[in-house]
């Protein structure tokens, strides 16, 4: 095989450190698209119960639509725009890990300046957005989701397993960003939505975390399961979270936000769930982890629905 002479080599090297613009296929992986709809759902229902605590009617088509469609926007391209900036971070450690290998920045396909330039843009037009659509209190609140994700739990994630508490707290404030998008305020109603959020998120995570603890210790990030080797505080904190899941999950009917739809399939749901966590705490092995991690999957937005049916019908 001939090789490359020096000033090839050389023009090579240089050719591959401009900054470009990625492939449909590495902007979708950069962005986290299935994500971001997850994260605009989350935000939808955030608008249509703060629409229904500001003016004790469901949806109706006085609403101002328009005002829902630049918010669930605004909020769309903050996601995308943190998710790029936590990859630029993270491209040395995702290296590492067998899951995440394949992203464009680990494998040099993506530059990551022209990431960080994507990301820092989506970011801005997100905030912007809803300044300009919903008020100043919701651009505030994206612009400190992107802040915290990005600059506070990425880089904490390397240091102490207490990073997926504090990673919570922006993964359950897009709810909040839609209430107050439509009200001006953060009510209870966003509060209920904020504490179920925050608190599904941990069991969800920790399932996650447990499947693949040998590639987080592999990349040297120190989420519970790999500091808890025996995983029994693993565990013990999965049930424990899905335990008080449940009864939050009622909050809102019993509060008077939603309707007995809502209560029933919050229900069913969470009983479910604390099952499926139950059982991970029994079997202890990677199949009763990747039930209780399918079984957070049809949680959380089944749950929304309900709420979501509860307003609109």
């Amino acid at each position: 095989m001939t090789q490359l002479a020096p000033d090839n080599l050389m023009a090579s090297t240089q050719i591959q450190d401009i900054p470009r613009l990625p492939s449909l296929a590495d902007f979708q992986i950069l962005t986290k698209p299935r994500i971001t709809v997850l994260v605009m759902v989350t935000g939808a229902i955030g608008f249509f119960m703060g629409g229904y605590a500001e003016s004790g009617i469901a949806f109706s088509a006085n609403w101002p639509l328009w005002t829902l469609i630049g918010t669930l926007l605004g909020i769309g391209l903050s996601c995308m725009g943190a998710c790029a900036i936590n990859q630029v971070i993270e491209r040395h450690t995702d290296s590492l890990m067998h899951r995440t290998e394949n992203r464009p920045l680990p494998m040099g396909r993506l530059h990551p300046a022209s990431a960080m330039w994507i990301g820092g843009l989506l970011s801005i037009m997100g905030v912007g957005t809803l300044w300009f659509v919903a008020n100043g209190l919701t651009a505030l609140l994206s612009a400190a989701t992107i802040l915290s994700y990005s600059f506070i739990y990425t880089p904490m994630k390397r240091h102490s397993s207490l990073s997926t508490l504090v990673g919570a707290v922006p993964g359950a404030l897009p709810p909040v960003m839609g209430a107050a998008a439509i009200s001006g305020r953060i009510g209870t109603e966003a509060i209920l939505l904020f504490a179920i959020m925050f608190l599904w998120q941990l069991p969800h995570f920790l399932a996650i975390a447990w499947l693949y603890r040998e590639d987080y210790a592999r990349a040297g990030i120190q989420v519970l399961p790999v500091e808890d080797r025996d995983g029994q505080s693993t565990f013990r904190q999965a049930v424990l979270g899905s335990a008080v899941l449940l009864p939050l999950g009622l909050l809102p009917t019993m509060m008077g936000i939603t309707g007995t739809t809502c209560f029933f399939g919050a229900l069913a749901l969470g009983v479910g769930f604390l099952i499926s966590n139950l059982w991970m705490a029994f079997k202890q092995n990677r199949q009763s982890a990747r039930i209780s991690f399918f079984a957070s999957l049809i949680y959380l937005p089944a749950v929304f629905c309900f709420m979501l049916a509860d307003q609109i019908v």
